[in-house]
């Protein structure tokens, strides 16, 4: 059995373009390594849960 060869560039153009779309999203922060502490905008204390308890 073997590989078409429009088959074997349409994989690898497929898998290029998913490539340099997630370099790109990591690029511009579209896609984080890790979260970010969330900070609290009127208290300045670091969010654990989904809110603040000063409001």
């Amino acid at each position: 059995m073997s590989l078409d060869p429009h088959v074997a560039v349409l994989l690898l153009s497929t898998t290029a373009a998913g490539l340099l779309m997630s370099i790109a999203g990591l690029r511009k922060n579209g896609l984080e390594w890790r979260q970010r502490r969330r900070i609290c905008p009127s208290c300045g204390r670091e969010l654990r849960g989904r809110a603040c308890a000063c409001r």
